[in-house]
Formats: C-alpha cells, sequence, structure tokens
C-alpha cells in the first residue's frame, strides 16, 4: 500500500499522546496504547514522509550502500532505503516494541532478508560496517558521536542528520526547507539536514618521497586533523613551511607548499587498511610533473 497521504500524515501528527507507527499506511493498535519511550536519544518522533525523502536523496544511496539509521523508531528511513535504491538496512532502536514494530513490517514487505533491526545503545553500536548513516537525535547526542563516527567509519561514508548538526565538525552541505507537520512535532515548521563526508584519518607524522626535482629527499609533513580543523607544515630545518590550499574530501587529498623557491602543487588519494596507511598521486610545478607517495611515519 502506498504511504499516507499529507492530509492524513498531518491528522496522525496532531495525536501528541499515540505513538504512529505508519507502516504501508497503517497505525498498530498494540503500539499505539504504549505512550512514546525515551532513551538516550530522545523521545520517539517519526520523520515525516516528505524529509524522509529528502534524508534519502541527500545521503545518494545506491544498491551497494548499507544505510544504518541510529534511532531507527518505526524502521521507516531503513524500509524506504532499502525498497527504493536496493540497499542494505540497519536500524539501531533502544525500544523493543518498536523494533519488533520494524521487523514486522519489513517481513510484510519481502526485504526481510536486506533490512535487520536490533534493540541497543548506539553508542554500543559497531558502524564499521556502514556506508551510510541518518539520524533524528537530541542535540546534547551529536557531539558525543563525533568521535566514534569519525573512527569507525570508512572515507567517503555519508551521513545525514536531521535538524542538529554534528558539532564542531562542519557540514558539507546543509539543505534548509519548511514542513507544516514539524509545527505539532518541535513549534516550528523549519528543517534543517546537514550532510557529512567522512574524510580519511591522515593525522600525524609522514614520510613523502618525490621526484629529484622538487628537492631533497625524502620530506617530511605534519598533520593536525580534528573536526574543525585541518592543518599541514613541512618539516625542515630552516623553518616549518605551511602546506597551503589544504583539503582533504573522502579519501582525496590537495595541498600546495612554496619550497625550493616556487609553488608546488600534490593531489593524491588516501589509502590503506585503516584509510590512512599510506598516500599517493601526482605533483607539479612550472611545467614539471612526477609522482609522489607517502607513509605514516611509525
Amino acid at each position: 500500500m502506498p504511504a499516507p497521504s499529507l492530509s492524513r500524515r498531518r491528522l496522525l501528527a496532531t495525536l501528541g499522546s499515540i505513538v504512529t507507527l505508519p507502516g504501508a499506511g497503517l497505525v498498530s493498535h498494540a503500539l499505539a496504547q504504549d505512550k512514546p519511550t525515551t532513551s538516550d536519544g530522545g523521545p520517539f518522533v517519526p520523520t515525516p514522509w516528505i524529509i524522509l525523502d529528502e534524508m534519502l536523496k541527500l545521503a545518494e544511496i545506491g544498491n551497494t550502500d548499507t544505510v544504518y539509521d541510529l534511532g531507527s523508531g518505526d524502521g521507516r528511513l531503513v524500509i524506504e532505503a532499502v525498497k527504493r535504491y536496493g540497499a542494505r538496512g540497519v536500524g539501531v532502536e533502544r525500544d523493543a516494541n518498536l523494533v519488533n514494530f520494524a521487523r514486522r513490517q519489513a517481513q510484510t514487505d519481502n526485504i526481510a532478508e536486506r533490512a535487520s533491526f536490533s534493540a541497543g545503545d548506539l553508542f554500543e553500536t559497531d558502524l564499521r560496517g556502514a556506508t551510510v548513516v541518518t539520524m533524528y537525535l537530541l542535540p546534547r547526542i551529536m557531539p558525543r558521536l563525533v568521535p566514534k563516527l569519525r573512527a569507525e567509519l570508512p572515507a567517503g561514508a555519508r551521513i545525514v542528520s536531521h535538524d542538529y548538526p554534528l558539532a564542531p565538525w562542519k557540514a558539507d552541505k546543509t539543505l534548509n526547507f519548511d514542513v507544516e507537520e514539524k509545527l505539532m512535532i518541535n513549534g516550528t515548521v523549519t528543517t534543517n539536514l546537514y550532510f557529512y563526508l567522512v574524510p580519511a584519518r591522515i593525522n600525524g607524522r609522514w614520510i613523502i618521497e618525490v621526484p629529484a626535482w622538487v628537492g631533497n629527499a625524502p620530506l617530511q609533513i605534519s598533520i593536525e586533523q580534528a573536526p574543525d580543523k585541518l592543518e599541514g607544515m613541512l618539516l625542515v630545518e630552516s623553518g616549518d613551511v605551511l602546506l597551503r590550499d589544504f583539503s582533504l574530501r573522502a579519501d582525496k587529498i590537495r595541498f600546495s607548499l612554496f619550497y625550493g623557491g616556487r609553488m608546488i602543487d600534490f593531489a593524491g588519494t588516501v589509502t590503506g587498511k585503516t584509510s590512512g596507511d599510506t598516500m599517493s598521486g601526482n605533483v607539479k610545478s612550472r611545467g614539471d610533473s612526477g609522482s609522489w607517495s607517502a607513509r605514516r611515519r611509525a
């Protein structure tokens, strides 16, 4: 059956004391008798369908992705990711009643082999198998999640957060729009979606092999990486040299440095078992070009 109409969803949203679980347009009577539960992630608040649509599109989900929804509630986002895009989905929810409802809905939709739901603490959930993570959690939770997300997710994984940013991590994209259904949820129609692309982990010191025209090899650089900071220095006896135009997007790295009397541009890819063991790419300056590689200093 199709999802509820907009007018129907608005009606459901006004039933403030009832947990609405629209799966295939139906409300579970048994669960509707229970009060919304509160966990570390906050009370269960169903994500309006129009917002769910935008979250899935923003995440650019494909059939090779594994989507984890933290605080998955009735399971709607995971189920739709599987049904629409052929992804695999994992829902993590503390309320066992909601987990059971989501499991039944996945079975009804014949996608149980690709959509799983578990009752557990999101901070204890292993996220290393995820390529996409979605969430609608309380703002006080978000800063606590940042270290876990950046440590466990692979470079290039995508994160979409509804309404609250992962401070102090700066979002790669922000989408703002109004949804009337939100008025009954938190008193405002404003909706914010925050998109993050997980970077490779490159903090520390690196030894770089470069062509002879660059200078004496190997070079050594030091990188300081944090959710709100990315800086690097070339370490030389005459004085450290700042890496300029330094950027890291997923596993793609770029920087420039003024060395040997000229500007030298580096571009490459971070690789390795932990998405941060080695780097390699192309280097160029004034018509000269060649290859460079780097290894993390032990």
